[in-house]
């Protein structure tokens, strides 16, 4: 940099000396833009040319230059020499109020207010005018409230003074400044103003927690064991996986996107940019991979196979299934360790002494093998104690002295006192008297922090490589294998891996379920809480029999968890378990309405939708909390300006429509996105803040998922998931949602906000939920000519139409 700084600085010196040197006077604005700014802005700033534009047309008008950083950051309004403004006598300052400036200098002030339009009707936020020897530089678009033509300025009022403050002109102008954000920083400071309350910064004890009765709370206890705790018990595990395990693969019947962007989803979780790489499928039709089950039955590998898939798709069911039905006739003949970094391990400083302390555990209560044992610590040593007694102590153990035994246990003791070299020793000796393979799987590491997987890699990589015969196998997440191939622990390895995408949401449920409610009929029982719970709860027979009565009637039920999950097995189980249990769901009703259908020969009872969803957008909140529920409040800014109400979901509408192109696998170019966004008027930050919130959200995803986000750093593309499309498609024209986000939403208009209150009743939140949508609607009618992707307009008469529908079945007077 300081080379490049140096170098642009001789520039302008030469500059000036040429500029004294001409005769030419009262330039045309082409010859000044020719003479000086051009050179200003490529051998003085360091601005290559391909990322300036000249002339480029918005409706209609055109900007002289527009710069450019991957998106147009910055337009420069070129004014012909005359055009001279004067600074005060005595004033050498080069940060000016903009109405002082301006107020004797009328020209500037037209050339300002030009420059200022161009830039807020294409999200540009620096505006720049200049005469050739002269820099006026303002944020144009801000979002703190304060209109910008009262705000401040940097002047640079001759070349020389540029040249007096050079430091500060590149700091300001320059393509690494402008990426510093130096001139934000300096005009408006790194503090954001406060937004609009929030109706939840009223309500006393915001979101929150909803009391249960007494049936709920039983409820919420029997689905947790029914639904989640039962994969932890060892007893039932082989009827769990018969009954419950789903092949991974299958293509979803429910999702918002196209079945053929689900197909290719594992496809672009990496990047085909190594052939020293093996990656595929763990599962096909066919079955489980024969790799797999060779690799797993022979120490043919120095290093160890990953099994790659997202949190939560089932990698922990499918190690088990593999040991305990696909490859059970391989295992059986292996001394098996299944190491959880996830729940069985106490986070240690050392995660090395964790594993092997996992692996020793495992080995005594598993397989009935102590390597303390002193015939277990004899056998392993064997070759090594016979060299020992032959050696200078030979005649101690010739006369089997009492000292002989003592120089005995002293061998055994210090062969065993470094834990991890006598572990090694033991696995090579049993596995060698029992001729069986040692397998050890790492699982749930995708659950510890990515400096705890790196390690973990490492610590399978020198089991894998030293440790034989010993096979490791270890989950990740596909972020960490992207991350760790590119700059961490992967990439001085050539990995085999296999990827393990998720089963059908609808298929897990239904399997998991039908199994709860064999086990609430008592069909399979729980040694562990015989006695101390009442496992055979008729309510939650009856909640069982109506939940998979409704998930099988009701396809908008599935649709809902599928979407909203995106492929999280995880999510989808604890969707329908906080169900069962929610403070927010009147179960009593349920249980008496389908109570009479049976008794009256009707159907079952059938939850609807509403029910469903305010269990999950309120969680155990009274009150929706963004940070604590799995719904996202679309409608919520991050900047002071109204318009940004709808950001999110124009954003969500322009990758939607990408969604449909297979041929980039529904992928949209961040910068043609922003490019959009910008004509819309939204700036950079608002784009970006945006962009990294739907990502943190799982609303959208990057083309190469395993690189963080990071707003400095754009990814090349994004597409939207099925998350982000059930928002976009289906949330909004629920009263259920509106009436959530409310709390959530900040408003600006304060006479609306003075109208928002915190309501109970059915009848006053219908009317509230009214008020907000006119609200909205009155900002959509300021920006809705400005783009043409998303259409507030049709979710808005949805939303009506269904909260008349409900004041219709309450009786509330529409007049």
């Amino acid at each position: 940099m300081n080379q490049t700084f140096d170098n642009c600085r001789l520039k302008l010196n030469q500059l000036i000396e040429w500029n004294q040197g001409v005769k030419t006077f009262n330039r045309n604005e082409d010859t000044t833009r020719f003479h000086l700014i051009d050179s200003i802005l490529t051998d003085c700033l360091n601005w290559d040319k391909s990322n300036i534009e000249t002339e480029q047309s918005y409706n209609g008008e055109y900007a002289d230059y527009t710069l450019s950083i991957a998106r147009p950051v910055a337009i420069v309004e070129a004014k012909r020499e005359s055009n001279y403004f004067e600074i005060p006598a005595g004033k050498k300052d080069i940060y000016y109020s903009i109405i002082s400036l301006c107020k004797d200098n009328i020209g500037l002030k037209k050339a300002i207010e030009q420059v200022a339009d161009y830039c807020q009707k294409r999200g540009v936020e620096i505006a720049i005018v200049s005469n050739g020897v002269q820099f006026v530089i303002f944020i144009a678009v801000r979002l703190d409230g304060i209109p910008p033509l009262q705000g401040y300025c940097i002047t640079f009022s001759s070349l020389e003074q540029i040249q007096n403050n050079f430091l500060d002109f590149w700091n300001y102008l320059s393509p690494s400044g402008i990426e510093a954000k130096n001139l934000k920083n300096k005009l408006l400071g790194n503090i954001l103003p406060e937004l609009p309350p929030k109706l939840s910064s009223k309500i006393n004890g915001y979101p929150g927690v909803k009391n249960r009765n007494s049936l709920q709370t039983d409820l919420q206890i029997l689905s947790d064991l029914v639904l989640e705790d039962i994969v932890k018990y060892k007893e039932l595990e082989p009827i769990f996986l018969k009954e419950c395990y789903c092949s991974a693969g299958a293509i979803s019947n429910y999702s918002t996107v196209s079945r053929e962007i689900l197909k290719t989803r594992y496809e672009n979780l990496f990047e085909k940019n190594s052939e020293n790489i093996s990656i595929k499928p763990a599962m096909s039709k066919a079955g489980i991979d024969r790799d797999l089950k060779s690799i797993a039955s022979q120490s043919i590998s120095k290093r160890p196979i990953l099994l790659i898939g997202d949190v939560g798709v089932g990698k922990s069911s499918f190690i088990n299934n593999l040991i305990n039905v696909e490859a059970k006739d391989v295992f059986e003949k292996c001394i098996t360790f299944k190491v959880d970094l996830g729940t069985k391990i106490i986070l240690q400083s050392d995660i090395k002494d964790a594993i092997v302390d996992e692996i020793i555990r495992l080995l005594d209560e598993e397989y009935s093998i102590d390597i303390y044992e002193y015939n277990s610590v004899k056998n392993t040593y064997f070759g090594e104690y016979e060299k020992f007694k032959k050696g200078i102590y030979k005649p101690l153990f010739d006369v089997n002295s009492e000292r002989a035994t003592e120089k005995t246990i002293e061998f055994f003791e210090e062969k065993q006192k470094n834990k991890i070299q006598h572990l090694q020793k033991s696995l090579s000796q049993i596995a060698k008297s029992q001729n069986r393979q040692i397998v050890i799987f790492i699982d749930n590491c995708d659950q510890r922090d990515y400096n705890t997987q790196q390690t973990a890699f490492l610590i399978s990589q020198e089991i894998a490589d030293s440790w034989q015969p010993v096979t490791v196998f270890i989950s990740l997440r596909p972020e960490t294998f992207h991350n760790s191939l590119k700059k961490g622990a992967l990439s001085g390895y050539h990995p085999k891996a296999f990827t393990i995408p998720p089963p059908r949401v609808d298929l897990v449920i239904e399997k998991r379920l039908e199994f709860a409610q064999k086990i609430s009929n008592g069909e399979y029982t729980l040694s562990q809480f015989e006695g101390t719970i009442g496992i055979n709860s008729q309510n939650l027979k009856e909640m069982l029999q109506v939940l998979i009565y409704s998930l099988d009637t009701n396809s908008e039920l599935y649709r809902f968890i599928e979407n909203i999950s995106c492929g999280n097995i995880r999510y989808a189980i604890d969707i329908v378990k906080n169900f069962l249990g929610s403070g927010h769901i009147d179960t009593l009703k349920i249980l008496r309405k389908n109570s009479e259908n049976i008794q009256e020969g009707r159907k079952s009872y059938i939850i609807a939708l509403h029910e469903f969803l305010r269990a999950v957008i309120f969680g155990n909140g009274v009150y929706f909390h963004p940070e604590s529920s799995y719904i996202v409040n679309l409608f919520d800014v991050h900047y002071q300006e109204e318009k940004e109400h709808f950001l999110l979901p124009i954003i969500l509408t322009i990758l939607d429509q990408g969604i449909n192109s297979i041929k980039n696998n529904g992928f949209i170019e961040v910068i043609s996105l922003s490019n959009h966004l910008q004509g819309v008027g939204y700036t950079i930050d608002q784009i970006d803040t945006s962009l990294s919130y739907l990502i943190s959200k799982n609303l959208i995803e990057p083309s190469t998922r395993g690189i963080s986000y990071d707003k400095d750093k754009l990814p090349s593309s994004l597409r939207i998931t099925t998350t982000g499309s059930y928002h976009l498609h289906f949330l909004p024209t629920m009263f259920t949602y509106i009436d959530a986000i409310i709390v959530d939403t900040p408003i600006f208009d304060k006479k609306i906000r003075q109208l928002i209150l915190d309501e109970e009743s059915i009848h006053k939140r219908l009317i509230r939920s009214e008020i907000f949508i006119d609200y909205l609607d009155n900002v959509w009618d300021k920006i809705k000519e400005k783009q043409n992707f998303y259409d507030w307009n049709i979710h808005s008469k949805q939303v009506k139409f269904e909260i008349k529908r409900i004041k219709n079945i309450i009786g509330l007077d529409l007049t």
